[in-house]
C-alpha cells in the first residue's frame, strides 16, 4: 500500500511538473520557430543566475546569523517546553527537547526560504538592469552637475539601486530580529543563554561581536545608499525646477555628504567595538544618523526652500531651469528641430498654386473617422469581416505620388453567428482575414462616397502598384486567438456565391505537431482536442500570439511599442510595420511625459511583420541611440542593420504620430529656451483646436503630401499647427507656428518648426471654424442639413501651407440618423485670407477664389484640366454665389411654410376632436 501511495504521489508530482513547464516549453517552441531563441534563453538564464547569486549571498548572511544563536534558540525552546509541562502539572510525561541536528535542519530551511524568496522577486525585476550595467554604452554627454556620462544614470545607477534594495532591507530586518532576540532574552531574564551578565545590562562579548558585525555591514550599505541618493537628487522636484535645484545642491547635498561620513565612522566604530567592550560605539553612530537625517536632511532644506528660495525663485533657480530646458529638449529630441521663419501672409498666386500641384492632388477629403464606417459598410462583405483602423500611407501610382487610405479586412470570429462558433470553426476553419480596401485621399465619387482604389474579395484594382498576390491575413490587430492551420479540412477564404472559396495555410511559421509537441501543447492548453480531432495531422501547425502587438511585446518586452501599427502592400504581400521606442525615466533634469512615466524617448526600431506567415524582423534605424546599442550588445543578431531594410518598404516608413504628438506636447513649453521667459511662461503655446461633433478638440497630427517651403518636390509629411496658450478667461486661437516631420528618403526623421511673425495675426483652425459658423450662407445650409433625421459631420480642418500662406480645407459630411447609414461627403469648405467658400469639390472652390486659371486637383488617371468655363453672359462665381444664396432662401421659405401647415393641421385636429 505504501509503495502504491509513493508511486501515486510520484505520478502526481510529475504531472504537476509537466503542466507547470508546458507553457514554458510552448514559449520555447514559439521563440525558436521565429528564430529568436536568444530572446527566450538570455532573460531566462539571466534570471536564474542572478537569483542564485543573490539568494546565495543572502543565505550566507541569514544562515550565519541564525547559526550564531542556534544554541540560544534551542535552549529557549526547550525551556519553554519544560515550563509548559510545569503549568499543566504533568511531571510524569517525558520531557521533549529539540536536538541540535533538528534545529540545524530547520534553520537551514528557514534561511533558504527567506533568502531565495527575496531573490526570486529581486531577480525577476532586475535582470535587465544587471545586463545593461554589464553592456552599458556611453552617451558621450555628461550631466550638468556632477559631470558623469549619462550612461551612469541610464545603466549603472539603476543596477546599483537594485543591488542596494536587494540586500539592505533583508539585512536590516535580520539585524532588527537579532537585536530583538537579545532584548527578549534580557527581559525574560534567561541568564542560561549567556547573552547578558547577571545583575547588569552589559551584553556579553559574543553577542556584542555578533551585533557589531551586522551593524558594520548595515553602515557600509547605508553609506552606499546615501552615495546613490546624491545622484538621485538630479530627479528631485523642488518648487519650479524638475531636477536638482538651489535647495538640493545647497542644503540636501551637504547633508548627504555628512550622512556618508557618519556612516563611514559608524562602520569603523562597529569594527572597533569587536575589541572594545563599549556598546556606545554601536549606539552613538546610529543616533547620529537619525539626528542628522531629521535635522539637516529633513527640516533644514524645507526651511531654506520656504524662506530663501521661494521669495527669490527666478534668481536662485535660473541656472537649474536652464539645465531643465536643455535636458528635456535632449530627452525628447527637441534639440534637433530646425527652426524656419514662415511669412504666413504672402499672397498666393496662380503660379504658386501650380507649383504646389502635388499638394492640391492630395488634399485629404476622406477623413479617417467617417471613412472607417464607410469601409465597414461598403467593403465588410460579411459580418465576420472587420476593419479595425484606416492607415494613411503613400504610393507612387502611375508615376504620381499619391496619398492612400488603406484598411486591412480582418477576421473577427466573435462576430460569427453564435451557432457557428464551434471549436472546429474557431480553431481550424475561420483562421484569417482577406485583403484590404483602399482609397486615394481625395477620390470621392458622385454620391459623396470614396472611390475605391482596391476593393472587393478577391481584391480588385486598376493600379499595378496596389495589386495583392497574397491577401490572407493570419496575423493582425484583431487575431486574438490561437488556431491550428493546414489541417485535413480546408480553411475559409471568402464567400463565393452558394459556396465558399477555401485554402490551406502555407506560411513559414507555426509550431509543428510532433508527438512530444502535441503532448505538451495539450497540457499547456488543457485540452485533449489535439488527440480527439481527426483534423489535426502531422503537417498541421499551431499559430499562437497572432495579435501583432502582443507578438512583438512577447518577443522584446524591453521596447515600447506604438499603439497604431499600419499595413503596407509590398510587392503583392501584406506587411505590418510597427514603430518601437527605447524609453527611460533615467535622464537627469528631464520632465516626465504626462502619465507615461518616461523622460527620454527615441524611435530607434522598426518592426516588420508578414501578415500571412507571421515572420518578425527588427530593424535598427537609429543605431546611435545608446539604449538600443546596449540592447544590441545584450542580444546580438536580433536587430538587423538598417542597410538590410527592404528598399520596397523604405518608401513606406512613416514618422510615428505617437512620437510626433509627444514631441508637440513637450514643445508647447520647451520651445522657450530663455530661463526667464520659461519661468514666466510668457510665450507658452497650445496645440491648435478644431470642432468635431460640435465640441472643440485638439487637432490631431495629420499626414499629407505637400511641398516643404524651400523645396521643389512634394513630400509625405506629418504636420501640426500651434496657437498661443489659452485659458478660460483668455482664449486665443491665432496660429503662431506649425511643425512638420519629414520622412521621405534621406530626410527621414527631420523636424522643421515654422515660426510665424509675431507682428501679425494669422488665423488658426478654430478661427476658421468660427468663420464657417458665422457665414450666413454656409451656416444656413449646415443648419438645414442638421435637422431631425440627419446630422452634419465636419471633417479634419487641414491648414495647408502654400506659397507663404495657408489654404484651409474642411470636408463636410452628411449622415442619416438611421442605423447602418454611411457618411457622405457633400461639400468642401475652402478658406484663404478673408475669402470663404463652400462648394461641391476642391476644384470648384479654387476656381471661385482664384479664378478660371486655378489648377485643378486630380486623381490617378485624370488629367489636370480646369472645369468648363462658363460662356459669356452666364453666371460668374459671384453670381453663382448669389444664385446659391437665393436657392437657400427659397428652401428656407418652403421649410417655414411646411411648419405653418403642420401647425394648422394640429389645430384643426384638436378643434375637431370630441370634448371630454
Amino acid at each position: 500500500m505504501r509503495r502504491f501511495i509513493k508511486i501515486l504521489v510520484g505520478i502526481i508530482f510529475i504531472a504537476v511538473l509537466l503542466k507547470a513547464s508546458s507553457g514554458l516549453y510552448e514559449d520555447w517552441l514559439w521563440f525558436k520557430d521565429l528564430g529568436y531563441s536568444q530572446l527566450f534563453w538570455t532573460p531566462l538564464l539571466s534570471k536564474i543566475i542572478f537569483q542564485a547569486v543573490n539568494g546565495t549571498i543572502l543565505f550566507l548572511f541569514i544562515a550565519g546569523t541564525l547559526f550564531s544563536i542556534r544554541h540560544a534558540i534551542m535552549t529557549f525552546v526547550n525551556e519553554r517546553l519544560r515550563l509548559r509541562l510545569r503549568l499543566v502539572q504533568d511531571m510524569n510525561r517525558p520531557v521533549l527537547s529539540l536536538s541540535q541536528r533538528r534545529v540545524t535542519i530547520w534553520l537551514l530551511i528557514i534561511s533558504a526560504v527567506i533568502s531565495f524568496g527575496v531573490s526570486f522577486i529581486a531577480g525577476f525585476t532586475g535582470w535587465l538592469d544587471v545586463l545593461s550595467f554589464i553592456h552599458a554604452t556611453p552617451f558621450g554627454q555628461t550631466d550638468p552637475i556632477f559631470g558623469k556620462d549619462l550612461a551612469f544614470y541610464f545603466f549603472q545607477l539603476p543596477f546599483l539601486r537594485t543591488l542596494f534594495n536587494a540586500f539592505f532591507a533583508p539585512l536590516f530586518l535580520l539585524t532588527l530580529f537579532t537585536t530583538l532576540f537579545y532584548i527578549v532574552t534580557r527581559v525574560l531574564k534567561l541568564h542560561s543563554l549567556k547573552f547578558w551578565r547577571k545583575g547588569t545590562v552589559e551584553i556579553t562579548s559574543g553577542a556584542r561581536r555578533h551585533l557589531a558585525l551586522l551593524i558594520c555591514i548595515l553602515f557600509a550599505l547605508k553609506g552606499f545608499g546615501y552615495y546613490l541618493d546624491v545622484f538621485q537628487l538630479l530627479y528631485s522636484i523642488h518648487g519650479h525646477v524638475v531636477g536638482a535645484g538651489y535647495t538640493d545642491l545647497t542644503a540636501t547635498l551637504p547633508a548627504l555628504k555628512i550622512l556618508i561620513v557618519i556612516s563611514i565612522i559608524g562602520f569603523i566604530l562597529a569594527i572597533v567595538s569587536q575589541r572594545i567592550k563599549d556598546t556606545r560605539l554601536l549606539t552613538f553612530p546610529v543616533a547620529g544618523v537619525i539626528a542628522v537625517g531629521i535635522l539637516i536632511y529633513g527640516i533644514f532644506p524645507n526651511l531654506l526652500q520656504s524662506f530663501v528660495v521661494i521669495p527669490n525663485e527666478l534668481t536662485k533657480e535660473q541656472p537649474y531651469i536652464q539645465n531643465e530646458i536643455a535636458m528635456t529638449r535632449f530627452g525628447y529630441g527637441l534639440n534637433h528641430i530646425s527652426e524656419v521663419n514662415y511669412p504666413g501672409n504672402t499672397p498666393i498666386t496662380l503660379s504658386s498654386l501650380k507649383a504646389d500641384q502635388g499638394t492640391l492632388n492630395n488634399i485629404r477629403l476622406n477623413d479617417t473617422r467617417p471613412l472607417l464606417q464607410t469601409f465597414t459598410q461598403k467593403q465588410g462583405i460579411r459580418l465576420y469581416y472587420k476593419f479595425n483602423d484606416i492607415d494613411v500611407d503613400r504610393y507612387t501610382v502611375n508615376g504620381e505620388y499619391r496619398q492612400v487610405m488603406l484598411g486591412p479586412r480582418e477576421i473577427s470570429t466573435p462576430d460569427l453567428d453564435p451557432k457557428a462558433q464551434t471549436f472546429v470553426n474557431l480553431r481550424f476553419k475561420y483562421t484569417h482575414g482577406y485583403g484590404v480596401a483602399a482609397s486615394f485621399a481625395n477620390a470621392v465619387g458622385p454620391e459623396g462616397l470614396p472611390s475605391f482604389a482596391v476593393s472587393d474579395i478577391p481584391p480588385v484594382t486598376d493600379f499595378p502598384e496596389l495589386k495583392i498576390k497574397e491577401p490572407r491575413i493570419y496575423y493582425g490587430e484583431l487575431t486574438n486567438d490561437w488556431v491550428v492551420a493546414d489541417t485535413s479540412i480546408k480553411e475559409f477564404d471568402y464567400p463565393q456565391g452558394d459556396t465558399n472559396s477555401e485554402t490551406s495555410y502555407t506560411g513559414k511559421t507555426g509550431i509543428p505537431f510532433t508527438p512530444i509537441n502535441k503532448f505538451m501543447l495539450s497540457l499547456s492548453h488543457g485540452t485533449l482536442r489535439f488527440y480527439l480531432a481527426n483534423e489535426v495531422t502531422s503537417n498541421s501547425k499551431m499559430l499562437i500570439y497572432r495579435n501583432i502587438k502582443e507578438r512583438v511585446q512577447k518577443l522584446a518586452p524591453f521596447l515600447t511599442y506604438d499603439s497604431d501599427p499600419y499595413m503596407v502592400i509590398d510587392n503583392g504581400r501584406l506587411k505590418w510595420i510597427i514603430d518601437a521606442y527605447t524609453t527611460s525615466d533615467a535622464l537627469p533634469y528631464s520632465n516626465k511625459y504626462s502619465d507615461q512615466g518616461f523622460n527620454y524617448i527615441r524611435n530607434s526600431v522598426k518592426v516588420v511583420i508578414d501578415a500571412n506567415d507571421g515572420t518578425v524582423d527588427f530593424y535598427a534605424i537609429d543605431p546611435q541611440d545608446p539604449i538600443l546599442k546596449t540592447y544590441m550588445s545584450i542580444f546580438p543578431g536580433v536587430f538587423k542593420d538598417f542597410a538590410s531594410f527592404p528598399a520596397s518598404l523604405k518608401s513606406h516608413l512613416r514618422y510615428p504620430e505617437t512620437l510626433f504628438t509627444i514631441q508637440s506636447n513637450m514643445l508647447k513649453t520647451f520651445h522657450m529656451t530663455d530661463p526667464s521667459v520659461f519661468y514666466n511662461k510668457e510665450d507658452a503655446w497650445d496645440i491648435a483646436k478644431e470642432l468635431y461633433q460640435g465640441k472643440p478638440q485638439n487637432v490631431a497630427p495629420y499626414y499629407t503630401i505637400m511641398t516643404i517651403p524651400g523645396e521643389t518636390k512634394p513630400e509625405f509629411v506629418l504636420m501640426l499647427p500651434f496657437t498661443p496658450a489659452s485659458s478660460e478667461s483668455n482664449s486665443r486661437y491665432n496660429m503662431v507656428a506649425w511643425m512638420a516631420a519629414r520622412m521621405d528618403g534621406s530626410h527621414y526623421g527631420q523636424l522643421l518648426l515654422f515660426d510665424l511673425p509675431k507682428s501679425i495675426e494669422i488665423d488658426g483652425p478654430m478661427q476658421i471654424e468660427s468663420r464657417i459658423d458665422q457665414d450666413p450662407d454656409i451656416s444656413k445650409q449646415l443648419s438645414l442639413w442638421d435637422q431631425k433625421g440627419s446630422s452634419v459631420i465636419r471633417g479634419n480642418l487641414l491648414a495647408l501651407p502654400i506659397g507663404g500662406n495657408f489654404l484651409y480645407v474642411e470636408p463636410i459630411y452628411l449622415q442619416s440618423d438611421k442605423g447602418g447609414s454611411i457618411p457622405e461627403m457633400k461639400r468642401v469648405v475652402l478658406a484663404y485670407g478673408d475669402q470663404l467658400v463652400m462648394t461641391d469639390n476642391v476644384g470648384s472652390a479654387l476656381t471661385q477664389i482664384f479664378g478660371d486659371g486655378a489648377p485643378q486637383p486630380t486623381t490617378p488617371g485624370q488629367q489636370t484640366t480646369p472645369p468648363p468655363t462658363a460662356p459669356s453672359g452666364t453666371e460668374t462665381p459671384n453670381s453663382q454665389s448669389q444664385s446659391i444664396s437665393s436657392i437657400l432662401d427659397q428652401m428656407n421659405q418652403i421649410r417655414d411654410l411646411l411648419d405653418n401647415l403642420e401647425t394648422q393641421l394640429k389645430d384643426l385636429q384638436s378643434s375637431s376632436s370630441p370634448k371630454q
